[in-house]
């Protein structure tokens, strides 16, 4: 993996807890996150 798509992942998770304005949406984008990590490992 590259340093360029390293920061383009932690930028995205960065801006999914940005938008969180308590712990239940924090609960709920780090679950989003696992999501997208599964995701991309079934797709590799």
């Amino acid at each position: 993996m590259t340093d360029k798509q390293i920061e383009i992942i932690l930028n995205l998770v960065a801006d999914k807890f940005a938008a969180c304005k308590d712990m239940e949406s924090v609960d709920k984008a780090v679950k989003e996150v696992k999501e997208m990590a599964r995701k991309e490992k079934v797709e590799n």
